[in-house]
């Protein structure tokens, strides 16, 4: 085969298994759609022709790189399902397809192979179809409209922002505010702006269990949810009206507005994404277990108080002092955290938001945008010459419900931990 016809080859490979991939058999499942992804990619890219059960586990899972296997059959099971999506989306959706994608039983490496017969294509009714809407626009508030609509219709929906023109310039009358987030958005690729899971934050507050993150990405506290309302409450699919206000205004912030990014509900995100992307995670480890591997290098944690029913901040590296955002009779005093951290992957930045409300997190947003702000929370970390703006974490208690920037007090501001 010559050169071209090669890379022809690849280039329809790759094609086939995008199509896949944003079918509803697949893309309904961030696990399902991220494993298919990494196994086209290992064969297409690399060549390979063998993939190994525990690298998957590693790669895709998060599960350590030397786990055990014969214990932890997450691999197993969901490669099953992908190989049973696969055939129905061939025998249904993708009849038409020339090319057929399967993977074979006792090795993870897809294969590709010519169909035989192609059958006229299938037509899919609209009803069928699934139900995310995928929004492109050059006006970044037509979309953050149509996420409260998704997120409150309890969708999976992906919002990506594609058509925003790359080569806005920062903004000069704000150069903190502009450093600070050119960590975090890039004109080169997207964003991810992980909205909390607020259905399971409620579930753990009712009944005041804890749960880690590998549960929650395999979904094994499913299997032991007690009878009740709180069980009917932790399978909805729901964010926090807060969130959606936040990014509105995030989009305005020189640095982040004309960037493109990816909305995303935490229940559909990946270890994978995490690894690879620059990241916005609103909401505490309760609400946004996304935070969760990021907390050994923070001092800051968020605990529930159950009778004033709001989050307090606690300084873990202060002896475990504790700022109480709640007095029954005063106008009340909110915090929000912030803290600018790398990736899982070192290969770029996440951005961390949580606070004792929703209007911490959007006063927080108030103050990330303004230039005295931000420029006071630079002098009083370290100057570094690899990072423009450096790595930290904050905390920043707000006067009363204000919103305005001039009525916050940095509390705590210092670098994290490598």
């Amino acid at each position: 085969m010559s050169q071209a016809n090669v890379l022809k080859s690849t280039e329809e490979r790759k094609l086939l298994t995008e199509r896949v991939a944003a079918s509803r058999y697949v893309n309904r499942s961030a696990r399902l759609r991220d494993l298919l992804l990494y196994l086209t990619t290992r064969v297409l890219d690399e060549d390979i022709d063998e993939i190994h059960e525990q690298e998957v586990g590693h790669k895709v899972f998060g599960r350590p790189v030397n786990y055990d296997t014969s214990s932890d059959n997450i691999v197993r099971v969901h490669a099953s399902t992908l190989r049973k999506r696969l055939e129905q989306y061939f025998a249904e959706e993708g009849a038409g397809e020339s090319l057929i994608l399967e993977i074979p039983k006792g090795n993870y490496a897809p294969v590709f192979h010519v169909r035989e017969h192609v059958q006229a294509e299938v037509p899919v009714p609209a009803s069928a179809l699934p139900q995310t809407p995928l929004l492109r626009t050059n006006d970044g508030r037509l979309w953050v409209v149509g996420a409260v609509a998704i997120l409150f219709a309890c969708s999976t929906g992906i919002l990506l922002v594609r058509n925003w023109p790359s080569t806005g310039a920062l903004d000069s009358s704000r150069p903190n505010v502009a450093l600070l987030w050119s960590q975090v958005f890039h004109p080169d690729r997207p964003t991810d702006i992980v909205f909390d899971d607020a259905a399971i934050g409620l579930y753990q507050e009712l009944t005041g269990r804890t749960l880690s993150l590998s549960d929650y990405f395999d979904r094994s506290y499913l299997r032991s949810l007690p009878e009740g309302a709180a069980s009917s409450v932790a399978i909805r699919r729901q964010s926090n009206f807060a969130d959606i206000s936040f990014a509105w205004k995030l989009l305005q912030i020189p640095g982040a507005s004309h960037r493109p990014s990816l909305l995303r509900f935490a229940r559909d995100y990946s270890f994978r994404e995490l690894k690879a992307n620059n990241a916005v995670l609103i909401g505490n480890s309760r609400s946004n277990p996304w935070v969760e591997p990021f907390e050994p290098k923070l001092g800051i944690r968020w605990t529930f108080d159950k009778t004033a029913a709001v989050y307090d901040p606690v300084d873990t590296w202060a002896g475990g002092k504790s700022y109480q955002a709640h007095s029954p009779n005063d106008p009340r005093e909110s915090y929000f955290s912030v803290a600018l951290l790398p990736n899982l992957g070192g290969t770029g930045n996440v951005l961390i938001i949580s606070g004792t409300g929703g209007s911490a997190i959007n006063a927080g947003a108030d103050f990330l945008g303004d230039e005295p702000s931000v420029a006071s929370l630079r002098r009083r970390l370290p100057v570094t010459k690899d990072k423009p703006f450096p790595h930290f974490e904050a905390l920043i208690k707000v006067k009363g419900r204000s919103s305005l920037p001039h009525d916050a007090t940095i509390m705590v501001c210092r670098t994290p931990r490598s």
